[in-house]
């Protein structure tokens, strides 16, 4: 990110007046639909970050840049599901344990090798899970099925199961068969799938490097012993936290007390991240001059406040190719804006083929009245009643109460014009 930079005689005056914001906030600007914001948002990301080639012990976790494509069948070869025999099916469709079927039993077959034994009729190999099965062979009795005679032979007392008990070449893969899409999230399963594949490496993306700043006079480090006013930095920890889930580099940059110019000093020193994440001094107090020092020091403002609630101060901007945010001081608000701005704006830098959150619809365990003029996004309980999903509003939604984060796992969406929401109404949920 290019250097932040003032007109000395702007710098100076904020030496002298440290603290308050230079001018009046604009309090009466419309505030930004969340539908028009995101889209603004996404729309600034116009490009991905730069992608790698890792191992695939390392790409848990990564966002593939690449399609992955199997150029072998799997499994290789027609294999034996069980522990048994191999046999032909028509010299055992009579067998029962009354009238057991008795086989000369030719070869033995354990897994890794592969018999040079061409089964004839009346012949059984004695196999093992996972070995190739021998030619002239179509199926396996399991050992349960089978009682041993005489030597080289073997009783067996049942017919063949539906299934056979044979893994057929390619049942699982066809060679040319895509198992996974650019852009998808590699868990342990893909990581299994590339292996049984012969994939040793895939291209992945970098981690966006993100950069976070706490402002605010009264915030201090956990571990410090609190004076007078003092509290302590929750945001920087928060979306540290949320940033490293969401695949990011991530650093925290520092904090800064309500001052222009130790911002400015900090926004110098680091140039060169993907985001930049500021909480605190968003919004129109005397004292919050993160907004006005951001647009003075050349941030383009994109926009400013949104239709939301928590969160309406957002602020959203761009220097050279970082994106901007800067985010309210409550943590609970800024948690929001990080979910329903900052993490797709993530994911599209990553070349994830979906973006933010993934949403749902549940039906409303309980009712809440509201002032209607702003979209609520309410920290809400997802239970299972029968069939359906219950979300339950907590009860708790002020957002400078960070503690029922905790218990919430989705967000309730309640259009701007509600003035209720009822138990027993659909809801949009987003699931965190």
């Amino acid at each position: 990110m290019p250097t932040f930079s003032l007109d000395d005689g702007f710098h100076d005056a904020f030496r002298t007046m440290p603290g308050k914001r230079m001018t009046p906030p604009e309090v009466d600007r419309p505030l930004l639909a969340y539908e028009t914001a995101l889209d603004t948002c996404l729309s600034s990301v116009d490009r991905c970050v730069p992608e790698e080639t890792v191992d695939i012990a390392k790409s848990l976790g990564r966002v593939l840049r690449q399609d992955v494509t199997s150029d072998i069948a799997v499994p290789p070869f027609d294999k034996s599901a069980m522990d048994g025999y191999a046999v032909k099916q028509d010299d055992v469709k009579s067998a029962s344990e009354k009238k057991p079927v008795v086989l000369k039993v030719v070869d033995e077959i354990p897994a890794g090798t592969v018999s040079d034994v061409v089964l004839k009729s009346g012949e059984a190999a004695r196999i093992m899970t996972g070995a190739p099965l021998p030619v002239g062979a179509d199926a396996v009795i399991r050992l349960e099925k089978t009682e041993s005679a005489q030597a080289g032979k073997v009783h067996v007392c049942g017919k063949v199961d539906e299934n056979n008990y044979v893994i057929y070449k390619g049942q699982d893969l066809l060679p040319g068969t895509r198992v996974a899409s650019a852009g998808t999230i590699v868990d342990p399963a893909l990581m299994g799938i590339m292996a049984n594949c012969g994939v040793c490496d895939v291209k992945v993306s970098c981690p966006p490097s993100v950069g976070i700043i706490s402002t605010g006079s009264e915030l201090v480090p956990p571990g410090t012993c609190l004076q007078g006013g003092q509290i302590y930095d929750v945001n920087s920890y928060l979306l540290y936290g949320l940033c490293a889930m969401a695949g990011c580099d991530v650093s925290i940059l520092g904090r800064v007390v309500d001052k222009s110019c130790d911002l400015l000093s900090l926004l110098n020193s680091h140039s060169d991240v993907d985001l930049l994440l500021l909480s605190g001094g968003m919004s129109v107090g005397d004292y919050d001059i993160v907004h006005e020092t951001l647009n003075r020091a050349g941030v383009e403002e994109i926009f400013w406040r949104v239709r939301i609630k928590p969160g309406k101060p957002l602020f959203f901007g761009r220097r050279g190719s970082a994106l901007v945010f800067g985010l309210p001081g409550n943590p609970v608000s800024s948690a929001t804006n990080f979910y329903l701005f900052v993490l797709p704006v993530i994911d599209k830098l990553l070349g994830k083929s979906s973006w933010g959150l993934e949403t749902g619809y549940a039906v409303l365990g309980n009712s809440m009245l509201f002032r209607p003029g702003r979209r609520k996004f309410l920290r809400a309980k997802l239970r299972r009643d029968g069939a359906s999903h219950v979300a339950w509003i907590l009860k708790e939604q002020r957002s400078g109460v960070l503690s029922p984060m905790v218990d919430a796992d989705i967000l309730v969406e309640v259009p701007e014009d509600a003035r209720m929401v009822k138990d027993g109404d659909v809801v949009k949920v987003y699931y965190l």
